[in-house]
């Protein structure tokens, strides 16, 4: 605290120093009156900062002319700071001191032993994907890391990371806004849900049936149209919605209870037919994928905390796609009877 009330004490005397603009103010003086105030000769300042003491001596001469003060007179064989030269003395070095520390590389992160928080925004189908091996992963090698995870529904990136109250967003995104970058974590698809037992799907579904089934549709604004519905539509065909929602782990436990049916993401309905009464099939009629995406602002794109953390996300990442890519087309139907 005490450096950083030095830091600003030292700016106030830099505006005081004229009431020129700074650009005006050669911030290459600084250093040079910082070494004339320690070692009281023009020779020794030179030697300490590598400069020849004509160069030092005009150095002096600008800042005696800046200031309006002599700031080093001479006494003996040497010279004595002035009062106004002694006032500024202690905040210069700290100054000098705190830009200095600014200015060093970041230090290295060391997961072990950081003690820190991250925020991320997602989506709850994102979050149910990711979260379980991020915190895993977290508690073994960072146990002192922690993250608060904020609900992120919309398929744009929210101003959260330019403001920086979000270190990184995970979820679907149309397009990138300026000074931000983005990488792929994986590829998710569609697969059809109803419930085991449904009277009107049993192991298989076909474009007639499926549309002329009471669909159950996640989107965060009335009548929103998905692409599913495009698809259905460049066929000349559409289906009946009979229930929106906001959110994706809402739909299974729906639908295991209910004659709804569903195009779900896989990576949510997957799991969630391990313990629920749920069938799932192939699409009858092919919809595109969609990429989750992992973005964050440009401003901790080189920071070592940051970097790990968005290492760390891209390894689970690829942990899902992989076991995508390893799902049958067809999820067994008689491992859960009941």
């Amino acid at each position: 605290m005490g450096t950083r009330h030095l830091f600003y004490k030292w700016m106030l005397y830099i505006v005081y120093i004229h009431t020129m603009n700074i650009s005006a103010l050669n911030l290459n003086l600084l250093p040079v009156l910082d070494a004339l105030l320690s070692e009281r000769s023009v020779s020794r300042a030179g030697a300490r900062l590598g400069l020849s003491q004509p160069a030092v001596s005009n150095a002096l001469a600008h800042l005696r002319q800046l200031l309006g003060d002599p700031l080093l007179v001479r006494k003996g064989a040497g010279m004595a700071p002035t009062e106004r030269a002694l006032a500024l003395a202690e905040p210069l070095r700290s100054a000098l001191l705190a830009l200095a520390q600014g200015l060093e590389p970041p230090a290295a992160f060391e997961p072990a032993t950081a003690a820190r928080g991250f925020t991320i925004a997602t989506n709850d189908f994102v979050a149910f994907a990711v979260l379980p091996g991020l915190l895993a992963r977290l508690q073994r090698a960072a146990p002192g890391v922690h993250l608060q995870v904020r609900a992120w529904q919309e398929h744009f990136v929210p101003t959260d990371l330019a403001r920086g109250e979000a270190d990184l967003v995970l979820g679907f995104n149309r397009g990138l806004p300026a000074g931000h970058d983005a990488t792929p974590l994986f590829a998710d698809r569609f697969v059809f849900v109803a419930r085991k037992g449904h009277p009107l799907v049993r192991g298989k579904i076909t474009l007639a049936q499926y549309t002329k089934l009471s669909h159950v549709v996640v989107s965060q604004e009335p009548d929103a149209r998905g692409i599913v519905d495009d698809a259905l539509a460049q066929r000349g065909l559409s289906r009946t919605v009979g229930l929106r929602l906001s959110h994706f782990l809402l739909v299974p436990p729906i639908l295991a209870t209910t004659d709804y049916v569903a195009a779900l993401s896989e990576v949510v309905a997957r799991p969630m037919a391990r313990t629920l009464p749920l069938q799932l099939l192939k699409m009858p009629i092919d919809v595109p994928g969609a990429m989750v995406q992992m973005v964050w602002h440009e401003r901790t794109a080189t920071s070592p905390a940051h970097r790990w953390l968005r290492g760390l996300v891209k390894e689970v990442g690829q942990g899902i796609a992989a076991s995508c890519k390893a799902a049958p087309a067809k999820h067994s139907v008689d491992r859960h009877r009941r």
